[in-house]
């Protein structure tokens, strides 16, 4: 009974554990104020640099364009227009910042 108490436990404690590690990376995500757009949306921006990212495991795709939409927030893009993804063993990305006055 002491052993099935025991599991029950760390299962519970994984579980938390995994749900706080999902929080914490949609808090992340939603923490950018740059805008991610289609071309056709920021034809009356100016493009002004390149932003690029990359990322590895489970979420990379994630980590990648995290990189890319935080470095084009700290240069004060105000859109970001994905160009090119890479999922290889490294997944890359490339992505134009824009520059939209509202």
């Amino acid at each position: 009974m002491l052993k099935f108490i025991i599991a029950c436990v760390c299962c519970l404690l994984s579980a938390c554990a995994f749900w706080e590690s999902e929080q914490e990376s949609d808090e992340q995500q939603l923490y950018y104020r740059i805008n991610q757009a289609y071309d056709f949306e920021v034809t009356h921006c100016d493009s002004f640099a390149m932003a690029r990212g990359k990322g590895t495991g489970q979420f990379a795709l994630k980590e990648a364009k995290n990189q890319a939409m935080k470095y084009g927030e700290e240069i004060g893009g105000t859109h970001i227009v994905w160009l090119h993804v890479d999922e290889g063993e490294e997944t890359k990305v490339v992505a134009v910042i824009y520059k939209c006055k509202q």
